[in-house]
């Protein structure tokens, strides 16, 4: 029950050395077997202190070289994927200007055509964004956003000390958005 046991796991010497008990009977095995396990399990030799640091230091140089080796050799792999990849990607992209354009010229200069392309994806963007915003400027539900947006900023401005005062504006611009989300969500039914 408290911090120490009720029997001592070792019993010192006198002398504060370890005992050795040894039996009186016969052992199964050979004297010399016993010999030499014994000699064996005691150190015969130390290794000096000047040894045991070169042998620490050749041991941590030949881990630096074999890490430097493995870091080269993950560098050149890393390389030969990228170099992989790129050809990859070429080969992709002469394969779909060549099906699209269908000519000799064009599988001769992939980027052109590539560039091409994207100008072209682009414009289409751009002209498909320019379509909804004047469709957007066309709706009423827009058209109350957009004033409500204009009146509740003209009234922030007028009130910076006080801008609890422009809580009607604030209300009719929630009223307008929540409107044009009503119509949109109509829409995709």
């Amino acid at each position: 029950m408290g911090a120490q046991g009720s029997k001592p796991d070792h019993e010192a010497s006198p002398t504060g050395d370890d005992q050795t008990f040894f039996a009186n009977r016969e052992s199964p095995f050979s004297e010399s077997l016993i010999n030499h396990l014994s000699s064996q399990s005691t150190p015969s030799s130390t290794v000096p202190a000047s040894r045991q640091q070169a042998l620490d230091a050749h041991i941590q140089q030949r881990i630096a070289s074999e890490l430097q080796q493995l870091r080269q050799q993950e560098q050149q792999v890393r390389e030969e994927i990228e170099r992989a990849l790129e050809k990859e990607n070429l080969d992709r992209e002469r394969g779909s200007s060549s099906s699209n354009g269908g000519d000799e010229a064009s599988a001769d200069k992939p980027a052109l055509s590539h560039s091409a392309s994207l100008l072209q994806d682009l414009e289409q963007l751009e002209k498909r964004a320019s379509g909804l915003k004047k469709e957007r400027a066309e709706t009423n539900e827009w058209k109350a956003v957009d004033s409500g947006k204009e009146a509740l900023e003209r009234c922030f401005r007028e009130n910076q000390q006080r801008p609890l005062d422009c809580r009607a504006e604030a209300e009719k611009f929630k009223a307008a958005v929540a409107a044009v989300e009503k119509a949109f969500f109509s829409t995709l039914n």
